[in-house]
């Protein structure tokens, strides 16, 4: 798949991305790209409002800010994987180079995958198709 949004098929899904974004330019960059595929987003500013959202409407997706919000997306994850229901929610997060030694450890706190933030501006579009079918 292409990286850019308007290449994929529409996608129809009920359920929403979360995320726990500091960067406005990163949240504003996933709220255009999952609107070109008609799915909603909600940026959430605090782990609790987050995890008892996720309780009610089980988000397909959640975008985790490990170089900004790096203790707070650590409980999520922590959150999430003590919920059986919400255990298998995938979870993403995004780092700097500067920051790169936060991946395996948010890997290893169940974080699905962990990009660059390079890497995941770029591979957003086919990120949100993937999880969202």
């Amino acid at each position: 798949m292409s990286g850019d949004a308007s290449g994929l098929r529409t996608l129809k899904t009920r359920r929403s991305v979360f995320a726990l974004v500091a960067d406005m330019a990163t949240a504003t960059q996933i709220v255009k790209c999952a609107a070109g595929l008609h799915i909603g987003v909600r940026n959430f500013d605090s782990t609790e409002k987050l995890v008892a959202q996720a309780a009610i409407e089980r988000p397909f997706l959640v975008i985790l800010d490990l170089e900004k919000r790096e203790a707070e997306a650590f409980r999520v994850l922590n959150e999430l994987h003590k919920n059986a229901d919400l255990r298998n929610v995938p979870t993403v997060g995004f780092v700097t180079q500067a920051k790169v030694m936060v991946k395996p450890e948010a890997e290893k706190a169940g974080c699905f995958r962990v990009y660059l933030k390079t890497a995941f501006g770029r591979e957003l579009p086919d990120l949100i198709a993937r999880y969202a079918v």
